[in-house]
């Protein structure tokens, strides 16, 4: 039988409710968890987190709303090494200000004139239909919306609407715009209710 309070924590990461990240959790209750699980599916837990919590919860019966920004969120943030990440497994404030050429750290300074150091950083409009400046573009879009999701929010809608405001380019770049867009209208949208 597994302890509720981990059955609750898998409920509420699994929908968006939960206060800090899964590596964060697992830091603070491995003990707990080992003796909970097989070695074998603690592993699996450890390093491929959402998938064996979504099968303790089915096994366990539990019903759970997957939310798809809350799940990619866990995704991305596992991806850091955790000097990069703070006590509740989220990017630290000085970690961030590093991003992108420090937009993150000038958004906070300069306000809207952090734009300006985006399009410098993605070679904007010159050379961002390059591979490597589409690759920059895709990696801001995922950290905007993991902010607007888990972070800072005003910071997350900025970048998305500084992404939304490239013209149309007749490439990849496109896809990535639109895709800026839409989240940050569904964001303003869900704000308004």
């Amino acid at each position: 039988m597994v302890d509720e309070r981990h059955l609750v924590y898998f409920k509420e990461l699994l929908e968006g409710n939960s206060r800090i990240s899964f590596r964060a959790y697992l830091s603070k209750n491995e003990d707990s968890l080992r003796k909970q699980f097989s070695p074998a599916r603690f592993a699996r837990l450890k390093f491929k987190s959402i998938d064996e919590i979504i099968k303790i919860l089915d096994e366990e019966k539990i019903s759970y709303i997957v939310n798809d920004q809350a799940i990619r969120s866990e995704k991305y943030l596992a991806t850091f090494h955790p000097d990069a990440l703070n006590e509740k497994g989220r990017l630290k404030e000085e970690f961030k200000d590093t991003l992108f050429n420090g937009i993150v750290h000038d958004f906070k300074t300069k306000g809207e004139d952090a734009i300006l150091t985006l399009y410098e950083y993605i070679e904007f409009p010159e050379n961002i239909h390059n591979k490597k400046n589409i690759e920059k573009l895709e990696d801001i879009e995922f950290f905007a919306e993991t902010e607007l999701c888990l972070g800072d929010k005003n910071l997350g809608l900025f970048l998305l609407k500084a992404l939304a405001s490239i013209e149309r380019q007749f490439s990849d770049v496109d896809d990535i715009v639109l895709r800026a867009k839409e989240a940050a209208m569904k964001h303003h949208s869900s704000e308004g209710n």
